[in-house]
């Protein structure tokens, strides 16, 4: 036997379950796999275009943020002051 499969015996004594059942991993990081395009299921190519696009988003994101923060800044603390001032109004 080897040595992973004594350990997981001997882990198992401990556990409720009498049995060890392998489980399928799941593949997180597969580069070969995603140039296969044709041959990936919907799933995988969901994960591949989120795995691209999200990093992409992410720098249009954080560049609008960083060019306009003065603006946005501005426009939040005018609200604020606006919603501050509205509550001693009366409304219909």
């Amino acid at each position: 036997m080897k040595p992973i499969d004594l350990l997981k015996q001997l882990l198992n004594t401990f556990s409720k379950k009498a049995e060890y059942k392998d489980r399928k991993m799941k593949r997180v990081f597969q580069w070969r796999r995603y140039l296969e395009w044709e041959i990936l299921t919907k799933d995988e190519k969901l994960a591949v275009k989120r795995l691209f696009f999200v990093p992409i988003a992410a720098y249009f994101v954080f560049a609008f943020i960083n060019r306009y923060i003065f603006a946005i800044a501005l426009l939040i603390v005018l609200f604020v002051l606006y919603k501050k001032f509205e509550k001693g109004k009366l409304m219909k």
